[in-house]
């Protein structure tokens, strides 16, 4: 059987945290869990086998949704002054990532085809 799952995203030391749960469908989560900054949906094929349920791998995945603001290269050279964001400036630069989200938790992700950003 087809399950539906949604992944929440957390900022986390180096990488970013997780967590997963079943869902029904794919409607948006009316609140985000506490400390969390966006979700996308997954599917995964699981089989009941006895006693054991046997699940496959991740896929299906949808874009992500983030709660921040999206910013181009320009508006993160212009937030300079303030605070040293060379280093993404960097990063946008050499990646080619022509936005990122400054998401409600205040890191940065690079924005992908198709994902959105919402307002908190």
């Amino acid at each position: 059987m087809l399950k539906q799952y949604i992944e929440f995203f957390y900022p986390g030391s180096f990488v970013s945290e997780s967590t997963i749960k079943e869902v029904k469908d794919r409607e948006a989560p009316v609140t985000l869990p506490k400390g969390a900054y966006g979700y996308r949906y997954f599917s995964r094929e699981e089989v009941k086998k006895g006693k054991e349920v046997l699940s496959g791998s991740a896929k299906y995945h949808s874009p992500m949704t983030y709660y921040g603001e999206a910013l181009t290269l320009a508006q993160v050279k212009a937030l300079t002054p303030t605070k040293d964001y060379s280093i993404l400036v960097s990063n946008m630069e050499i990646n080619k990532w022509p936005k990122v989200v400054r998401t409600v938790r205040g890191n940065f992700q690079p924005l992908n085809k198709g994902d959105k950003v919402l307002k908190p």
